[in-house]
């Protein structure tokens, strides 16, 4: 079963100082990271470096070149024909469906990439995003957050386990 996506690139895009700091070649890639057709929702996914050559008609060596500069730029992490563009989920829309779709996207991902990349696991738990505490602002540091579940243990929509996992937090956060 195929699910067509879309990629809306927001033309504030090329008016951002990183991306108007890159060569024509690396910003070309960047935007290929963004709106490929392996990407998902989640912005964390299986990328073979021949498929990204193929499609951009740049070689291989020189892609690579510009997949080390921006991870060495912290825009994305790379590992083993994966990878990971960081803040991508900051730029969703997160209602439930999108949340569930991001946590699915994720599980299936290395831990070597989620586990690099700050992402606000308690913030794509459908039903936590009403509390008063919770920061919708997703990537936001370098540091995983404290409170959040491990992925493995997030439900993509489990009433339940939602309602169980909610109280579990709740009661953490009260002072």
């Amino acid at each position: 079963m195929s699910v067509a996506k879309q990629r809306i690139v927001n033309t504030k895009f090329w008016d951002d100082s990183y991306i108007a700091g890159l060569k024509p070649m690396e910003k070309l890639v960047f935007l290929y990271l963004l709106t490929n057709p392996l990407t998902n929702i989640s912005g964390v996914y299986e990328l073979p470096l021949k498929r990204v050559a193929f499609d951009t008609g740049i070689a291989a060596e020189r892609i690579e070149g510009v997949l080390k500069k921006l991870e060495k730029d912290e825009k994305v992490v790379l590992s083993a024909g994966w990878i990971g563009i960081v803040n991508f989920i900051k730029h969703q829309t997160l209602n439930p469906k999108v949340k569930q779709g991001i946590v699915s996207e994720l599980k299936r991902a290395p831990k070597a990439i989620t586990d690099r990349l700050s992402i606000d696991y308690q913030t794509l738990c459908i039903g936590f995003d009403n509390l008063s505490h919770s920061n919708s602002n997703l990537n936001t540091n370098s540091n995983p957050n404290p409170n959040a579940f491990p992925l493995r243990e997030l439900s993509t929509g489990l009433p339940q386990d939602i309602q169980e996992k909610r109280k579990f937090l709740v009661s953490k956060w009260q002072v």
